[in-house]
């Protein structure tokens, strides 16, 4: 019989990568608040020209996300303890002192900071996204009470697959391999060749990480979490919170304004979204249950595969809200779904770029500033940036991470929800587009 997930973590202390970042903000807020045993928790903060460690956490205590904390539980405020350092240097640029203190204290490691550029160069993608993680879990196999080490990877790791089930799948490549590319110089054409089956170097760059957990974790019991596109929250810490346009916010918004027309895309195809309230709350509960195995164990917490949400139903959805709420530029917002280049470069051309260049052309006649043109160039890069996303369909299966979530208690299926079967997309993307306009838009 397990403990409660919050007893869990009694007397536990905690260190944590990326911190500032969107769900590492979700995940402290809610350890600390659904954790109240926890001792503290050490966060790796890395220091600006024009702001220290401790300033950046006192910004970040402030923001609305931690409004519960500072008004029903600010003691637990004094339990962050920020840790200078920077994932991309070695030993990750952490003082001696602070190392020994680590590894006398720490007994749980999520380590969740990555460069999520899509575009980032392949060498500064391996350096934080891959050197980084081994910085991390070197740190953590000198820790005495090491119990759980938590890596947040991306559920897009495997996009050369259509089927991902809850496996480490081989190494894109070696590391070895890579590592005298960048040595000897690699060319764009060569980053494409390397990368195949990828869209990216950022999912590329967590392939190798994920294998480099599964190959060098040793003793430390270890746990692979695989987010797919993480969105606003659900019901915690607020209903609809978000703080960032990567990931679907911003192509949403552009349809949700009617400055989006067309996506190359099939309304059938899925688009793997999930709540950063869940993802954090799977993160807890994965790391309270890591047990010592000599193999990884893998939940990826997506929807696509048992709950899937498909294109057509979510622009009807994203439609209709943005019409209720009037915030649509353009009347009559709609959106059009092509498998075809061709047909994507007209549509475009025809309701978005002639019709956005007639508009310039008027404010300057009228002795006002043109900006249509450049709002349709933003419009055009973020479809693009997607369009690997949008265009593929994928069946991210989750088996391990629905049978934890049933494995619970009935108070902590309550307190640490994750079950992606459960989300009511009806419900939740009128909540995720109301985030957008009040956290975002600021509407």
């Amino acid at each position: 019989m397990y403990p409660k997930i919050a007893e869990s973590y009694d007397g536990q202390s905690v260190f944590m990568t990326g911190g500032t970042g969107f769900l590492g903000k979700v995940l402290l807020e809610k350890l600390l608040y659904s954790c109240p045993g926890i001792n503290k928790v050490y966060l790796l903060v890395r220091e600006k020209q024009n702001a220290t460690v401790q300033q950046r956490i006192q910004k970040l205590i402030e923001e609305p996300l931690f409004a519960r904390l500072r008004e029903e539980r600010p003691e637990a405020l004094e339990k962050i303890s920020p840790i200078a350092g920077d994932i991309s240097e070695p030993k990750l640029a952490i003082k001696t002192e602070d190392e020994q203190l680590l590894a006398e204290e720490v007994s749980i490691v999520f380590h969740v900071a990555a460069t999520i550029k899509f575009n980032e160069p392949l060498d500064v993608a391996m350096n934080v996204n891959v050197a980084g993680t081994g910085r991390v879990l070197n740190l953590a196999q000198k820790m005495k009470n090491i119990k759980a080490f938590v890596y947040v990877s991306t559920a897009y790791s495997n996009t050369d697959r259509k089927i991902v089930e809850e496996v480490i799948y081989p190494a894109p490549a070696s590391l070895n391999e890579v590592k005298k590319l960048l040595e000897i110089g690699i060319t764009e054409e060569q980053v494409k060749e390397l990368i195949k089956g990828r869209p990216n170097t950022y999912t590329f760059t967590k392939a190798l990480a994920e294998n480099l957990v599964a190959d060098n974790h040793g003793n430390i019991p270890a746990v692979i979490i695989r987010p797919s596109i993480v969105t606003s929250s659900k019901v915690e810490p607020v209903v609809g919170w978000i703080d960032n346009w990567f990931g679907a916010s911003a192509l949403l918004t552009t349809i949700s304004k009617g400055l989006n027309r067309v996506i190359l895309s099939d309304s059938e195809n899925s688009l793997d979204l999930i709540p950063v309230d869940y993802v954090s709350n799977l993160t807890i509960v994965a790391a309270a249950r890591c047990e010592c195995s000599k193999n990884v164990t893998v939940y990826n917490c997506c929807t696509s595969g048992n709950n899937p949400i498909k294109m057509g139903h979510l622009a009807k959805l994203i439609i209709a809200d943005s019409k209720e709420h009037k915030f649509n530029d353009v009347p009559m917002p709609t959106i059009h779904f092509t498998q075809y280049k061709w047909v994507l470069i007209l549509v475009t051309l025809l309701f978005q770029t002639i019709p956005a260049y007639i508009a310039d052309l008027f404010l300057l006649l009228t002795g006002k500033k043109t900006r249509y043109t450049k709002v349709q160039a933003k419009v055009l890069f973020i479809r693009d940036t997607l369009e690997f996303f949008t265009s593929n369909n994928w069946s991210i299966r989750a088996p391990q991470t629905i049978a934890l979530a049933n494995s619970l208690s009935s108070s902590d299926r309550i307190l640490f929800p994750f079950n992606p079967t459960e989300i009511v997309w009806n419900e939740y993307i009128p909540t995720y587009c109301q985030g957008i306009r009040q956290y975002l838009c600021k509407k």
